[in-house]
């Protein structure tokens, strides 16, 4: 009976060993990763990965975003766009027993964004004539604000190499809500896809990240 106590206390032990050497094998606790499919759309995201506590498998994700263009994108004729964005995200890794950002993992988290851009195209321009309203159609500068609010859920792999650099994949679904300022209610003009400024709607979110742990 006590080589099954003692066997049982070893067997415990070994596990325990086990699970704190993991525990103390990643070190950092802050990561700085960039996204460059943002480069499409004229914009810079960079992520600030911070682990919630020492001990957990639990990490929030800051992500700023910086928006400059001009030129032709998604059918509009942009003169010139600015533009900043934030995400917050949390992210739980789902490997057991591990504090290491690796492997599958699941998070969800807030999106908001603004954009002002200039744009030259046809808009509806009204004037009186000797007391009378008329309505015409003229080509010129547009200038709108874009607020644009939403929410993510992703699924995910990272593959981290030497536990500084990383790689990272993620896919999911998401939901977006527009306001352009020249218009009332959800905006119009700028909604011609999921990917463009002004977009409504559902969609699919998806991209890739590489960055280090510090």
């Amino acid at each position: 009976m006590k080589r099954i106590y003692f066997t049982f206390a070893l067997i415990v032990l070994m596990f325990t060993y086990a699970y704190a050497q993991e525990q103390e094998a990643f070190l950092p606790h802050t990561g700085i990763g960039f996204v460059p499919q943002y480069a499409i759309s004229g914009g810079l995201r960079f992520d600030i990965d911070k682990s919630i506590s020492k001990t957990s498998n639990q990490w929030l994700i800051i992500s700023p975003q910086f928006f400059v263009l001009s030129g032709m994108k998604f059918n509009h004729d942009i003169k010139q766009l600015t533009g900043l964005g934030l995400d917050l995200k949390h992210r739980i890794y789902l490997k057991p027993n591990s504090i290491k950002p690796l492997g599958f993992y699941a998070e969800y988290g807030v999106v908001c964004q603004y954009f002002s851009i200039t744009d030259n195209r046809q808009y509806t321009d009204s004037y009186s004539d000797n007391g009378v309203g008329y309505y015409e159609v003229v080509n010129g500068e547009v200038h709108s604000n874009l607020y644009k609010f939403g929410g993510n859920f992703h699924l995910g792999y990272q593959w981290l190499v030497s536990d500084k650099i990383f790689f990272d994949v993620y896919s999911g679904a998401g939901i977006r809500l527009s306001h352009n300022s020249n218009l009332k209610g959800l905006d119009a003009w700028y909604n011609n896809s999921w990917i463009d400024y002004g977009y409504s709607g559902t969609l699919l979110d998806g991209g890739f990240r590489v960055g280090f742990y510090f």
